[in-house]
Parts: C-alpha cells; sequence; structure tokens
C-alpha cells in the first residue's frame, strides 16, 4: 500500500507534466478560423480540351523565398519499393511562391513560402514548437538568403496581392503569411484546416480575420483530372483538388499563353512524379489517396504535353 502512494504521486506529476509538454507543442492546433464558402462562380469550361483550346490574359511568375534542406525523398511514400532508387542526398528544396496576375481580378498568390523570420532566426524562423522539434527530429533544416522572404520579393516587383490560394496548409507553405496585412483573404480547401494543420501552422494567421474554403464536393469532375473550380469564372485560373499528402490538397491551372499546372506537394520535385512515387500523406489512408491524385496528375500531363509543369519544391523549371 505505501509502495502504491509513492508511485502514485510520481506518477500523477508525470501525467501532468507529459499533458502539458503535448498542449504545448499543438496548441497551435486549438485555434479555429472562421471560415466563409468561397464564392464559385459558374464554370465557363466544362473539359479541359476548351479550357486550353481558349488561352486568357493571364500570367503566373514564380519566385524563391528559401529552402528546405532535407532528404527529399523522405516527402514520398516511405513504403514505396522504388525508395532504394531515390537519391536519399539530402538537398535544397526550393520554398515557393507563385503570383497570378488578372487583368480584372488583380494580383493573387498561391502559396506565401517564408516570411524574413527564417533569415533572421535560423534554422527554424516562424515554426511552431511542435514543427520545430519535428525538423530536428528528422535532420530537416531551414535556410534563407537576406531580402530573399516574400515581403521583399513582392515590393521588389511592386505586388499589393488581395488574396492567398493555399495548396495547403504545411508551414514552409504558410510561413510568408505575417509578412501580408490583415484584408488579406486566405483561401484552401474546406476539409483542410484539420487539428492536424492548424498545430502546424496556426501561429503564422495570427491576427488574420478573412478565410475562405474551397468545397470540392459541388465541383465538376474533369477528367483526367478530378473535381476543378474555375476560380474566376473566366477558364483562366483553375483549382483542382489532389487530396493525399494533406486532407484537401490543391493543384492549380493557370491558362495564359503558356498553360502551367502547379502540382503543390501532390508532388514534390520531378523524380517522384515520373517514377509514379506518390507523396506521404499524414497516415497510410492519406498516402493511398495521393497516389490517385498523383495519376491523375500524370495522365493530364501524358494527354496535354503542352502543359508547363512546375512541382511543389523543384527549383528547376521556371
Amino acid at each position: 500500500m505505501r509502495l502504491l502512494k509513492k508511485i502514485r504521486i510520481p506518477a500523477a506529476i508525470l501525467i501532468v507534466a507529459v499533458g502539458a509538454l503535448a498542449t504545448y507543442l499543438v496548441r497551435g492546433g486549438f485555434h479555429r478560423f472562421e471560415i466563409a464558402p468561397y464564392p464559385v462562380p459558374p464554370a465557363a469550361f466544362t473539359n479541359w480540351n476548351d479550357v486550353l483550346a481558349h488561352p486568357r490574359d493571364i500570367s503566373v511568375t514564380t519566385f524563391r523565398t528559401g529552402v528546405v534542406h532535407m532528404d527529399a525523398c523522405l516527402n514520398l511514400d516511405p513504403a514505396s519499393p522504388k525508395q532504394a532508387d531515390c537519391d536519399h542526398v539530402p538537398r535544397d528544396l526550393a520554398v515557393l511562391v507563385h503570383w497570378v496576375h488578372h487583368p480584372r481580378f488583380g494580383d493573387v498568390l498561391i502559396d506565401t513560402g517564408f516570411d524574413d523570420s527564417f533569415a533572421k532566426h535560423p534554422p527554424y524562423g516562424s515554426y511552431t514548437e511542435a514543427m520545430k522539434l519535428f525538423n530536428w527530429m528528422n535532420t530537416v533544416t531551414n535556410r534563407q538568403q537576406q531580402g530573399e522572404d516574400l515581403a521583399a520579393q513582392l515590393a521588389r516587383l511592386n505586388v499589393h496581392p488581395k488574396a492567398v490560394f493555399f495548396t495547403h496548409l504545411h508551414p514552409d507553405h504558410t510561413g510568408g503569411v505575417p509578412a501580408l496585412g490583415p484584408q488579406t483573404e486566405f483561401i484552401f480547401g474546406k476539409a483542410e484546416a484539420s487539428f492536424l494543420a492548424r498545430a502546424a501552422v496556426a501561429n503564422h494567421f495570427s491576427g488574420k480575420s478573412k478565410f475562405s474554403s474551397i468545397d470540392f464536393s459541388a465541383a465538376a469532375t474533369m477528367a483526367p483530372l478530378g473535381p476543378s473550380v474555375d476560380l474566376f469564372g473566366d477558364g483562366s485560373f483553375w483549382a483542382i483538388s489532389v487530396p493525399g499528402h494533406t486532407d484537401d490538397d490543391i493543384a492549380y491551372l493557370i491558362d495564359g499563353a503558356t498553360p502551367v499546372l502547379l502540382t503543390g506537394d501532390a508532388s514534390h520535385f520531378a523524380w517522384g512524379f515520373k517514377n509514379g512515387v506518390g507523396p506521404r500523406g499524414w497516415n497510410k489512408a492519406g498516402t493511398a489517396r495521393g497516389y490517385g491524385s498523383l495519376q491523375e496528375l500524370r495522365a493530364f500531363a501524358r494527354t496535354y504535353p503542352n502543359v508547363r509543369l512546375v512541382y511543389g519544391h523543384e527549383a528547376e523549371g521556371f
């Protein structure tokens, strides 16, 4: 009996300490966003042949806001037999932002990359404590040159975006959010803001209030891709559902003079795309869904080879 009493108090202290640590690490996940539905206009076209036959006056410019230094193969399905053929030497993966300009609808971004905290406070910048721990455990570091951050790049381009469309809510895609004004609208998939996603990125959205979500459940499927949304209603800018890496991952097609398909992290880099190795998901089910999305993207690329591909973290090709 005395032994039980002696054990009970330290055990209770340990449980409280572990619980407090877990709460501290994932506290961002307790923040919820007040999210409005994105107002989806009627689609101008219902198939990709017609879309690509009618290019619009729209442009996309891609720039780098830093790098993630890691074994790129860690982002791919760990159970794939092709992992043995993947180059596991750590490399710099580009942290990309895409500026989309439309003469009528103005300037928007796809993802935000890094703010200047990654140059000021390397190697983890504005990451949450949970993400710092995850990076440290996986020997992942981040680097940024002075003046490479989102705000500096936008100032050089004289761009003032009114909205950001996210491929997904991971911190290397949301790290630049603090550099944007309070009136900027932030748009992502309806199912994207899960607890795990909020735990990873919610601190980036502190002080922000304009959130919208795209509901792909009501969107038409446009083969060979999945549900697709004509964001501006003129066929120029499309959001395409590619779940797997995260719950509501999105790829984007910009139908300008040279059409561009941004895969986001549905395919991190060219090797995975060309060899058919899907992205790692939150869990095994997510990884399995990622293969379905990757197959659709690869089928689209085969059908429309004139569309330029830009992968989620590929340093070349833009």
